[in-house]
C-alpha cells in the first residue's frame, strides 16, 4: 500500500512538472514574439524618422 502511495505522489509530481514546463515554454514563446514585434516597431519608427528628416532637409534647400 505504501508503494502505491509513493507511485501516486510520483505520478502527480511528474504531471505537475510537465505542466510547469509547458507554462514556461508558452511564456518563452510569448516573450520571443513580443521582442520580435518590438524590434519591428522600432525599425518602423527609425524608418519614419529618417523619411521625416529627409523631407525637412529638402525644405531647407
Amino acid at each position: 500500500m505504501k508503494s502505491n502511495t509513493v507511485d501516486n505522489v510520483s505520478l502527480f509530481l511528474q504531471a505537475l512538472s510537465l505542466q510547469i514546463l509547458f507554462q514556461d515554454y508558452n511564456n518563452t514563446d510569448l516573450m520571443q514574439e513580443l521582442q520580435k514585434q518590438d524590434k519591428q516597431y522600432f525599425e518602423k519608427i527609425i524608418k519614419n524618422q529618417e523619411e521625416i528628416l529627409t523631407l525637412l532637409r529638402k525644405e531647407e534647400k
